[in-house]
């Protein structure tokens, strides 16, 4: 593989079921380590509804799509949006840029891809106006280190509890 022949590109419709694929991929390696939260229905179930998802994002002037293509195969892909701070509902702080997914196959990683396209949304989503960018990702996933490398901090932390594992406390006495 030689990275001249990588083309960084706007994603189109004609780039659905590559973009599948690799998101199939990745999710594949989120079970391993994000645990109960990426539970995967069957690839068939969510295939469908994924891609579908995927067309209506295209045409969202706030939604952003990019893939990484090698000799007109696709080999990466990246997506993010505008949108409100999650509190800003409330406050109307400001509106930001999120990543949303990011895959590359992985015969290709480490080989600068996933900067490369990084670097297209990044560009795509300051030129919005953004003042900041976020990404949700899971300690243990590998892209964590991929992320702080390319100049993100952690700002915060998901905490979760199981159903089975809430019990209501006793009411105080008086």
């Amino acid at each position: 593989m030689k990275k001249k022949s990588i083309v960084i590109r706007k994603g189109t419709e004609e780039d659905l079921e590559a973009f599948f694929e690799l998101y199939w991929i990745s999710s594949l390696e989120h079970t391993h380590y994000s645990g109960i939260l990426d539970s995967l229905k069957p690839k068939e179930k969510c295939q469908e509804y994924i891609i579908n998802r995927q067309r209506e994002l295209i045409t969202d002037p706030d939604q952003f799509f990019f893939v990484a293509e090698d000799k007109k195969k696709v080999i990466g892909i990246i997506t993010g949006h505008v949108g409100e701070r999650d509190e800003s509902r409330v406050y109307r702080i400001e509106r930001i840029g999120f990543i949303d997914e990011v895959c590359v196959h992985p015969d290709y990683r480490t080989s600068g891809i996933g900067n490369d396209l990084l670097e297209a949304i990044l560009d795509q989503l300051y030129a919005e106006g953004v003042e900041f960018v976020g990404v949700g990702v899971a300690f243990k996933n590998p892209a964590f280190h991929f992320y702080k490398s390319c100049g993100f901090t952690p700002e915060g932390m998901w905490l979760i509890q199981k159903k089975k594992s809430y019990k209501k406390k006793k009411p105080r006495k008086k």
